[in-house]
């Protein structure tokens, strides 16, 4: 069963072909990170295709080509997820050509996983408020602060347990939460299963019936507000 809470952990894809580094790597991030991994260029684009990522961790040297052409690409396309390269290539005019490509930062092989925790954490940090703002079709909700814009821009205030769920169900659209989990992800501990639905009603009462919806028998998911 999906773990509600991890849900809501930073999006990490991390992009290595050396299958040892990759692997140790991948495990140590997913403490505190949700870790998509990919060996190839390809790889990495298709998952780019049907993912949101709040952090990229990317190597150069790949089976099919340079990890700064990857990086290029996204930005000329107008994506603006933080990058980390993570490479053996360690001469002064590879650092700068990664820069150049669009990356926000460089870590040579071999490195300390502690440092690359922390330059992790700066990225997220620095972004932190553009990658916390989630669409919601055509509403925006900021978690940060406890509001979510209609189609207008016009704020909505939320509550925190409003928004917390709201966020859990946004963070997985293609998963239909029970009651328990949504109870895990959202609320206080000691909370009866029953203010699942209490505030299920609150949150459409605030914006639209649509934002939320019921899967009979299972539960709920988020909606299609645009539909």
């Amino acid at each position: 069963m999906t773990d509600p809470g991890r849900l809501l952990l930073p999006a990490i894809l991390f992009l290595e072909d050396d299958p040892d580094l990759g692997a140790m790597t991948t495990e140590m991030l997913g403490a505190d990170h949700r870790v998509d991994r990919a060996r190839t260029e390809r790889e990495a684009r298709n998952l780019l295709n049907t993912n949101r990522y709040d952090a990229l961790v990317v190597d150069r040297r790949l089976p099919d080509g340079d990890g700064l052409d990857l990086i290029r690409s996204l930005r000329a396309s107008g994506v603006t997820t933080p990058a980390l390269i993570l490479t053996a290539l360690a001469e002064v005019d590879d650092i700068v050509d990664g820069l150049d490509a669009g990356a926000n930062d460089y870590l040579t092989k071999p490195f300390h996983f502690a440092e690359l925790e922390a330059r992790l954490r700066a990225l997220l940090r620095g972004f932190h408020a553009q990658a916390s703002s989630t669409m919601i079709g055509d509403w925006l909700l900021k978690p940060d602060a406890n509001v979510i814009e209609d189609p207008d821009g016009r704020t909505v205030p939320l509550t925190e347990t409003e928004t917390r769920l709201l966020a859990a169900l946004a963070a997985a659209p293609d998963h239909v939460f029970g009651r328990e989990e949504i109870l895990r992800a959202a609320f206080s501990d000691g909370s009866d299963i029953g203010a699942v639905d209490v505030y299920v009603s609150y949150v459409r009462g605030k914006t639209t019936r649509r934002i939320i919806d019921t899967v009979r028998g299972r539960g709920y998911r988020i909606g299609n507000p645009e539909a």
